[in-house]
């Protein structure tokens, strides 16, 4: 089973705002997975694309 992680998670993990996460995937910068609907979006991300997403930003 694939590692999912909420946009909380993400925030305490990488230790910034939960508005910066959400941020980030507004901008497609973080992959991210809506499992809510359109109007009352639930995002979750996956290990692998938090992974990237650091890997990434170590390059800029």
């Amino acid at each position: 089973m694939t590692d999912l992680l909420t946009v909380e998670q993400v925030a305490q993990e990488l230790q910034v705002n939960v508005k910066t996460v959400y941020q980030w995937i507004k901008a497609k910068r973080l992959k991210a997975t809506n499992i809510g609907t359109k109007n009352r979006a639930n995002w979750r991300i996956e290990r692998k694309d938090l992974e990237n997403f650091l890997d990434e930003g170590k390059t800029d």
